[in-house]
């Protein structure tokens, strides 16, 4: 493993550019591993310190990859760590050309059919040749036949990477399920089918610059972000405050 970890919030984070994590990825999954990756932000935080059954789903993670701006920062100012932020909005753009480039294949798993179909049409457009795959679960109860089912068709196709979009917590816990049975490296990138098949859209670059991405998906889904935002910022902001003083 060549990127840097470090541990904050009582989680072991993996740091480093954007260019490192995509180089290791790449080798990863081209070897086959059974692998998972989370891309950790502050609602990814508050379910963790709040649900002790999640607690192992992201101990058991491979990779520990920072997404959210605030945890950036507080490695930056509580390890003294600089790093890129790792967003699964950006790596499944990045890691879909080097499949192309490299003959991976490459295996969708959630979402709905609707959203599939645009994946599948734009990468037929924009990336002939590459192999890949969609496929949908059923909402609902997932058991042992359905785990043993979805990993053999997933391994059947020669999978090297696994992109599951399921949402958090479902998607960590599904790849914690599949690690052992799956052969290929496991991304959790949720809401980044949306954006990869032209459904959502990213927050200008300024914006993103400013770290002010939230504000943008605030304000495309009111309803749905207000609540979250609010319980999962404030969390993050008493974390932060404890982690202070635990270290004055």
């Amino acid at each position: 493993m060549s990127v840097k970890k470090n541990k904050i919030f009582g989680i072991e984070i993996n740091h480093g550019k954007f260019s490192e994590f995509i180089d290791e990825f790449v080798i990863v999954s081209k070897s086959k591993q059974s692998t998972y990756s989370l891309f950790m932000n502050s609602h990814m935080l508050h379910e963790y310190h709040t649900k002790e059954n999640f607690q192992t789903v992201v101990k058991n993670a491979d990779y520990i990859c920072p997404d959210g701006t605030p945890l950036l920062y507080s490695l930056n100012l509580m390890r003294g760590v600089k790093s890129e932020r790792i967003a699964g909005n950006d790596i499944i753009f990045s890691l879909i050309d080097e499949a192309y480039k490299n003959n991976l294949k490459v295996f969708f798993y959630g979402s709905t059919k609707n959203v599939l179909d645009l994946i599948s049409s734009k990468i037929k457009n924009e990336y002939p040749n590459l192999a890949f795959k969609v496929f949908s679960p059923p909402f609902g109860k997932f058991d042992n036949s359905d785990l043993e089912m979805h990993s053999k068709m997933i391994n059947d196709f020669g999978t090297n990477i696994l992109f599951v979009g399921l949402g958090c917590p479902k998607q960590e816990t599904r790849m914690k399920m599949f690690k052992g049975k799956v052969n290929a490296l496991m991304l959790g990138v949720g809401g980044a089918f949306l954006l990869f098949a032209g459904v959502d859209t990213r927050a200008p670059s300024w914006m993103r610059r400013m770290s002010l991405e939230w504000l943008y998906r605030l304000a495309l889904e009111p309803t749905r972000l207000f609540n979250r935002y609010l319980i999962t910022n404030t969390y993050f902001c008493w974390l932060f405050v404890k982690e202070l003083f635990k270290r004055k």
